[in-house]
């Protein structure tokens, strides 16, 4: 049993995975956008790109001890060594020296490759938003996405979509997908208005109705699927280029551009979404003064206009999130917190006494003192600082649990209190168990050197490969399985 889920639409078990790079890559078909839009033109050689650099309106951070010369790469279905030297015009030769030991008749699905950059076409150096507004945190506090939506008028204020057996309106879809996913909804919206006018207008044909964010694929039709399958490759850019190596854009016939110098995580992860659903000319257009930065001007004024600096709280000491004297099961490591593209700050664990599907008759309890301040299907968001708003602070992201006796919202609790009872609810996992999250200020935190998640005395160390990894307090170590072995992966509360 995997002890592991799919939540939405991101696969999340070992060996299928739906790689931080990869939806990008699955082919989608084009359509005509009416004018004053952006055409999909067929795609010939990769055009000049080189549109007058810009002064940074936002700071770009170095990041220390990261490689331009490589890219981290996950395999996806019918990948070969050989197509992906292409893609990244390097050779086999040169991936294998990378990856030592690797049997390139052996791929799988969600292994994680290190790939040599050779790309040398570079994409704008034009930046499009700072950070702050492509994370659902401070900068949101005072927005509300149903106001702009009336205030526009267009398709979108009148939609609704019947989803998991509830009728919801527009605004409602984007601000659940906007909050799941803690993407900013203005950018959400401005996309939205560029691929299919749905914002201030009315879509112009059917498949700009069916596919509004412009990624025609069967089984993503309605502004529901299309919100989170965009969210997700928003975050894909985000926390790919900011900690996960990501020096390549791809397209969707396989190109690539490199990320051009000085530019921020939040203007990559819009480039990279262009990038899934436009050809290389028009993704040009798309990314550069008339295009994106035009069009939210006209939504919503000026991106970089001055904010104050949100305020960074010390961490809370965490606690396991289940009862003293119970041995619960590590089942996954670290992975991400939303989806496949949010970063990777999600670990795994699984009760004792259910197998499959079933609901646990054990609590999952509250890691911190705070005040539950939002649950859905599966899910519980714990707020620790006490304002009651998921956009600042530190925030406990809980999935897959079971919504008959949760707790409801508005609820404060003390570290220890029930929460609610394991599932599989919250998406498609095949057993019993707690996903949890960490975001400050909205973003997504990673486990990794310079971000440590510590769970009472034990403390989760970074993994190259999603769901591997291990646990550890002082001499013990713990290895991440889909399975429950009290020597391997077995976590007793004290």
């Amino acid at each position: 049993m995997a002890y592991r889920g799919l939540t939405l639409w991101a696969r999340w078990g070992r060996r299928v995975i739906v790689g931080w790079i990869g939806l990008a890559g699955i082919a989608c078909q084009a359509r005509a956008i009416p004018e004053g839009r952006f055409p999909l033109e067929t795609p010939g050689p990769l055009p000049s790109i080189s549109p007058p650099a810009v002064r940074a309106p936002t700071p770009d951070p170095p990041r220390a001890g990261v490689d331009p010369g490589r890219e981290l790469y996950l395999v996806q279905a019918g990948d070969t060594l050989m197509a992906l030297a292409q893609q990244f015009q390097t050779t086999v030769e040169a991936i294998l020296a990378l990856n030592p030991g690797l049997d390139p008749q052996r791929l799988q699905v969600g292994q994680p490759l290190w790939i040599p950059v050779g790309v040398t076409a570079q994409g704008p150096a034009l930046k499009l938003i700072p950070d702050s507004e492509l994370v659902y945190g401070p900068a949101y506090q005072d927005f509300s996405a149903a106001e702009a939506i009336h205030r526009f008028g267009g398709y979108l204020s009148r939609y609704q979509e019947t989803v998991g057996g509830e009728v919801r309106t527009g605004a409602q879809i984007v601000e659940e997908v906007a909050r799941n996913h803690s993407v900013g909804p203005r950018v959400l919206l401005t996309l939205l208005e560029m691929q299919s006018g749905w914002v201030r207008g009315e879509p112009a044909d059917e498949q700009a109705r069916l596919y509004p964010m412009g990624w025609e694929r069967p089984g993503y039709e309605g502004l529901y699927r299309q919100l989170n399958w965009a969210a997700d490759r928003l975050n894909d850019g985000y926390y790919g280029f900011k900690g996960r190596h990501m020096w390549t854009i791809r397209f969707a016939d396989g190109r690539r551009v490199r990320v051009a110098e000085g530019l921020n995580a939040g203007t990559v992860a819009v480039q990279a979404f262009l990038a899934a659903v436009l050809p290389p000319e028009a993704w040009a257009r798309a990314v550069g003064p008339s295009g994106f930065p035009a069009v939210y001007r006209a939504l919503f004024g000026e991106p970089f206009r001055p904010e104050p600096a949100p305020s960074v709280p010390p961490e809370p000491a965490w606690r396991l999130p289940w009862g003293d004297g119970e041995l619960w099961y590590f089942t996954g490591g670290p992975h991400g917190g939303w989806g496949s593209g949010a970063a990777w700050g999600a670990l795994d664990f699984a009760p004792p006494d259910v197998e499959g599907c079933a609901v646990s008759r054990y609590w999952a309890r509250a890691v911190a003192e705070g005040v539950v301040v939002r649950t859905g299907e599966g899910l519980v968001v714990l707020d620790t600082d006490g304002d009651g708003r998921e956009e600042t602070g530190w925030v406990m992201v809980y999935l897959h649990i079971a919504a008959e006796g949760r707790v409801p919202p508005g609820t404060r609790v003390r570290a220890g209190d029930p929460l609610g009872h394991p599932s599989c609810e919250g998406g498609f996992a095949d057993a019993a168990h707690v996903h949890l999250a960490r975001r400050l200020n909205g973003e997504w935190v990673p486990i990794d050197a310079g971000h440590p998640f510590r769970l009472g005395s034990w403390e989760a160390l970074p993994s190259f490969a999603l769901y591997e990894g291990a646990m550890i307090r002082g001499d013990e170590r713990k290895i991440a399985c889909a399975c429950k072995d009290e020597l391997q992966n077995g976590i007793r509360a004290p």
